[in-house]
């Protein structure tokens, strides 16, 4: 549990929990994929709709693409975070925009991509799936809020006292 002072603020309570625990910041990079076959007469139109809970992102389409490649990043904000939190990733062809064909569908176990502490390396996790016989490369990057760590964000990380800090409990940091 939190164990320092601080002043609450919306982020923080005076204990310095978090009160954003089991969340945390997610950004997708599809970066592209081949294999798949959408029409008959023509080469595939794909997009990838990546979903999230009840959030959804989308990138552009690749217009008659044998191996599409996107190179987008999709901000996915806030997340929330339940245990066994998937990222579902949905390969689409591209038709008239309401008869799009599914083409394939993968899911991975998100994890943050943070270390203990909150420290960010600034690279995405790598992924690969292979929805609907396809191929499909991307990465994610999972940030936990202030104060929290762990797999799925739930974790309350000691942080140093920011500026003088006020008043503490502890005459040293960190804590012993």
């Amino acid at each position: 549990p939190c164990q320092c002072g601080c002043p609450a603020d919306a982020a923080l309570t005076p204990d310095c929990c978090s009160r954003q625990r089991g969340t945390g910041r997610l950004t997708v990079t599809v970066w592209g994929g081949q294999g798949w076959r959408g029409d008959h007469l023509s080469l595939t139109d794909a997009y990838v709709r990546v979903v999230v809970g009840s959030q959804r992102a989308r990138t552009a389409t690749a217009w008659n693409q044998e191996r599409p490649r996107w190179g987008a990043r999709l901000d996915m904000g806030r997340v929330a975070l339940p245990p066994g939190a998937r990222l579902r990733l949905e390969v689409w062809d591209e038709d008239n925009g309401w008869d799009d064909d599914l083409l394939g569908v993968c899911e991975v176990g998100l994890e943050a991509t943070t270390t203990t502490g909150g420290d960010d390396d600034g690279r995405d996790r790598p992924g690969l799936c292979f929805p609907g016989g396809g191929r499909l490369e991307f990465g994610y990057r999972l940030t936990c809020g202030r104060a929290l760590g762990g797999p799925l964000c739930h974790d309350y990380v000691p942080q140093p006292p920011e500026g003088d800090g006020g008043l503490y409990r502890f005459s040293r940091w960190p804590p012993g």
